[in-house]
């Protein structure tokens, strides 16, 4: 079952009564009007709202100027409403394409503009893998499906069935797609032949339930699977170029790690420990040199009481740490920015459940 929709509900459960009075701090609202299009510098911020409410929404920070913009999609396309759970957001080409999972569809925007040119009809899109810019892959929840799109006909083109279901994370490495399928019985990760669409290898790793990846500056992957919520502990493995296990880090018992990502130069990699009813242990950014083998027993980035982080993203030559707090889903979320030495350096004020970074 996907992290979203369970965790969305758990965390609701968990952290109304405790969450609806806690402001960290109080950001300045940002602009709500439509941003005039810059070359590069942005950051989107996929907001997916509160489950079942169909109040997702798509933010932008330039962060070569320090400028903020909110609900950028209604700003652009006269208050038209993206859905229900935003995702994930993808460029292809000088298009946007947007995930929004509980509504079954795929919104496509111009990124000149914002405005949408277009939807793809697919049930329950997670993540959007570019191959090339006539053909993408799409993964989704509740199936054993990837989906292939052709990106300029905005049309769905194909598919092909996975061993497991929920295919989740997706990358290209080596000239070949990697996909994880976060699913409690699945120990494996499978490369795709991306000409012809069929699985070339399967790839066992030391644990269940994959569904984070990254590359780091020696083409290693690094896989970070489990479900704690069903019973599966998380862990590393990190897999060689030639697709053999280098080695496997578990994490202690109930420690639920998700959303991996890597700085600029490949030699660590973050992730977000969660702890849903707000304590400080196990909670927060955490950071991991990758020739180390033992994990950090002190968060990077702690959460404080009453607060856990969603989302988490490095911004391009900088490193700046981006970090989404989703304050329980039942009000408005925000982005704190971090330095390399793990300072918060501003924070500001985004949509329900900030839980994807695009930087463009």
């Amino acid at each position: 079952m996907g992290r979203a929709y369970i965790q969305n509900i758990i965390v609701f459960v968990l952290t109304v009564s405790l969450l609806s009075a806690c402001v960290k701090d109080k950001p300045a609202v940002p602009d709500t009007s439509a941003p005039a299009p810059t070359a590069s510098g942005n950051l989107y911020i996929a907001c997916e709202g509160s489950l079942s409410n169909g109040n997702s929404s798509l933010y932008l920070y330039n962060y070569t100027n320090n400028t903020e913009h909110g609900n950028i999609y209604e700003a652009a396309n006269a208050g038209a409403k993206l859905g229900d759970v935003l995702q994930s957001v993808t460029r292809i080409d000088s298009r946007l394409f947007l995930c929004i999972n509980n509504s079954d569809k795929i919104i496509v925007l111009d990124t000149a503009n914002h405005k949408q040119v277009g939807t793809i009809s697919i049930p329950k899109p997670r993540y959007i893998l570019r191959i090339s810019d006539t053909k993408a892959y799409v993964s989704t929840l509740f199936s054993n499906k990837v989906y292939i799109i052709n990106p300029q006909a905005m049309q769905v083109t194909g598919s092909f069935d996975m061993p497991y279901q929920n295919p989740e994370t997706m990358l290209l490495r080596n000239g070949k797609a990697y996909i994880c399928n976060w699913d409690t019985a699945c120990g494996n990760i499978y490369a795709i032949d991306v000409n012809t669409d069929k699985l070339e290898k399967t790839i066992p790793i030391n644990n269940r339930a994959p569904h984070g990846m990254v590359v780091d500056k020696n083409n290693n992957l690094w896989v970070l699977s489990g479900n704690v919520h069903k019973g599966k502990h998380s862990a590393f493995t990190v897999i060689q170029p030639n697709d053999a296990v280098l080695k496997t880090i578990y994490f202690a018992n109930k420690v639920d790690a998700i959303k991996p990502v890597c700085n600029n130069a490949g030699d660590v990699v973050y992730f977000i420990e969660v702890d849903y009813n707000g304590g400080t242990t196990n909670n927060g950014i955490y950071k991991l040199g990758i020739d180390d083998n033992l994990l950090p027993s002190t968060a990077f980035i702690p959460a404080q009481n009453f607060q856990y982080f969603w989302a988490l993203g490095v911004e391009p030559k900088t490193d700046k740490i981006y970090v989404g707090d989703p304050k329980g889903f039942i009000q408005k979320g925000t982005v704190g920015v971090y330095g390399t030495d793990g300072k918060q350096l501003h924070s500001f004020s985004v949509g329900v459940g900030p839980g994807n970074f695009y930087f463009n």
